[in-house]
């Protein structure tokens, strides 16, 4: 009988192949408490792990069986197991193949055990049958292949960004994300969550570019807490907070929140303009709106009103001193979170979605009192999506220009412009512009 673990990965990464639904939400369905948090760690490294190297698993495969028309699920049990020979270290040759002869047996049939039994077995014996593309003559497949990212995305960086650059983007956005955490100030202090993660014997540590935000080193410890339960920490990664605080949002007032599922940057908000404050979140899926609506439920803020509603067309007439509008974007700076966005974006995705923000930006900006400050953000590594869109929108509107912000200068690439970038930073990449209305 093949591992729990194992067979939860593989009944995920099936259920991905033939929705494409959001590879968290599936997931989230097959893991409940009953599983060992070491085995739900696992059962986690193996399904993203899977997605995120589907190009290399497949180029390796295909030195060793190169027919194309294998069914899906002898695929997804070869993806498996080569995943485990090539990107793991601690699991020994043998166990990877009988758990994949196992999990064959009980999903396909004896026969088709045989032929994985056979397509591992002989990697492992001739592994130097592997030849990756050369990386001079063929930079970008050999980037492609040897990180997994298609090709069309790995050019782009290397046009802009040369190769070596490239190759350090890459790589971290194939490393397992950390899991970070801000606390609710308002329901608690940091002083008392420290001791509490101290008396349970949570690891973390504070991060040192991004003030007040934590590691965790045991996130299943974590996440079964009371700490998180009770809403007494919001789970995101630093980067994230750069938004809420270039908006400097004093306390008492009132701010508009644009597109605010899941809310991370909206508790951010909350926590900022406290008790006498508020903040007006909208979004327009209802599915995200309820995921909204459980984590303000959890971190006790009544401080935040929600609404269904775009960005386009949300409170006419109505104008505000502070918004945040944090746009749908091609989310190329959460690669590392998101590793089915690397198989799901397409080329020309980047240029519908500008034109989008280019429309958003002008709208929301529209509902900005004079001598207001809009905060525009993404978490998009794509210029055509950060600076190109502001730029395009100052041109056309001479009564805003780029805001000065003291602090955050690390992140500062000029005047009212900040970008964190993945590798250097250790954290998404999210670029933000502070806009204000003169």
């Amino acid at each position: 009988m093949p591992s729990s673990a194992r067979i939860i990965a593989f009944k995920s990464l099936l259920q991905w192949e033939k929705t494409r639904r959001d590879p968290h939400s599936i997931i989230a369905d097959f893991i409940n408490d009953k599983l060992k948090p070491e085995d739900a760690s696992f059962t986690r490294e193996l399904f993203f792990g899977v997605i995120k190297f589907k190009r290399k698993l497949d180029y390796y495969a295909k030195a060793y069986f190169p027919s194309q028309s294998l069914k899906i699920e002898l695929r997804l049990i070869i993806r498996l197991g080569l995943y485990q020979l090539i990107q793991t270290r601690n699991i020994p040759d043998y166990a990877v193949v009988s758990e994949a002869v196992e999990l064959t047996r009980e999903f396909c049939s004896i026969k088709d055990a045989g032929f994985i039994n056979a397509v591992l077995r002989n990697y492992i014996r001739n592994p130097q049958k592997i030849r990756l593309p050369d990386k001079k003559s063929a930079p970008i497949r050999f980037l492609g292949i040897n990180y997994s990212y298609p090709d069309w995305l790995v050019r782009r960086y290397v046009n802009r960004l040369g190769f070596d650059e490239t190759e350090k983007i890459l790589r971290f956005g194939n490393a397992p994300p950390d899991t970070c955490f801000f606390v609710n100030e308002y329901i608690a202090t940091q002083q008392d969550i420290e001791n509490r993660l101290n008396d349970l014997n949570i690891r973390y540590r504070k991060k040192e570019l991004f003030e007040g935000y934590y590691n965790c080193y045991d996130p299943h410890q974590l996440l079964r807490s009371e700490i998180f339960l009770n809403g007494n920490i919001v789970i995101g990664d630093p980067a994230q907070r750069l938004a809420p605080a270039l908006l400097a949002v004093p306390t008492g007032e009132t701010v508009l929140d644009i597109f605010s599922s899941p809310g991370g940057k909206t508790a951010a908000l909350a926590n900022a303009v406290g008790r006498r404050g508020s903040v007006i979140a909208t979004d327009i899926s209802l599915e995200r709106l309820r995921v909204l609506i459980c984590n303000i439920k959890r971190w006790h803020l009544d401080n935040i009103y929600v609404f269904c509603s775009d960005g386009l067309r949300f409170a006419s007439g109505k104008k505000f001193k502070y918004i945040l509008a944090d746009v749908p974007c091609s989310g190329t700076g959460v690669l590392r979170r998101n590793p089915d966005l690397r198989w799901n974006l397409k080329k020309e995705d980047i240029k519908r979605l500008a034109d989008t923000q280019k429309r958003l930006i002008r709208a929301v900006a529209d509902k900005l009192e004079r001598k207001g400050r809009l905060v525009y953000s993404t978490c998009s590594f794509e210029p055509e999506e950060n600076r190109e869109v502001v730029i395009d929108f100052l041109k056309q509107n001479k009564n805003f220009c780029l805001g000065d912000f003291k602090g955050y200068d690390e992140f500062r690439t000029e005047k009212g412009i900040y970008e964190t970038v993945p590798h250097r930073h250790s954290c998404d990449g999210v670029f933000v512009a502070v806009i204000e209305k003169v």
